[in-house]
C-alpha cells in the first residue's frame, strides 16, 4: 500500500469503528469489526456485507424487509455479522 492508501484506509477504519460504537458495539468489538471489514475490502473475491451497511436495514426495529417469517413478518437482521445477501443495497450507492 502507498502512504496515501494507508491514510485513506486508516480514516475509513476510524470512521467505521466510530459508527459501530455509536450503534451500540463496545469499543474493542467495534475496532475488531472494522479490522474485518478492512481485510474484506482488500479481497476482491469477498462479497460479504453487514446488514448495518444496507439501506434496507431498519435501525429502529433491527429488521430487514427481506428477512421475514412464514407469515411475512420482518425478523431480526444480523446487524454486525458478515454475510452474503442477494438483496444488499449499500448505503450511499444508487
Amino acid at each position: 500500500m502507498t502512504e496515501e492508501q494507508i491514510v485513506i484506509a486508516t480514516a475509513k477504519h476510524n470512521s467505521r469503528s466510530k459508527a459501530f460504537m455509536d450503534a451500540g458495539l463496545a469499543r474493542e468489538a467495534a475496532w475488531d469489526l472494522a479490522d474485518k471489514l478492512f481485510e474484506r475490502d482488500l479481497d476482491s473475491q469477498d462479497d460479504r456485507r453487514l446488514c448495518f451497511e444496507c439501506r434496507l436495514f431498519d435501525t429502529k426495529s433491527g429488521t430487514c424487509p427481506k428477512i421475514v417469517d412464514k407469515k411475512g413478518k420482518p425478523q431480526p437482521a444480523l446487524k454486525f455479522v458478515l454475510q452474503r445477501c442477494d438483496w444488499i443495497q449499500l448505503k450511499g450507492k444508487k
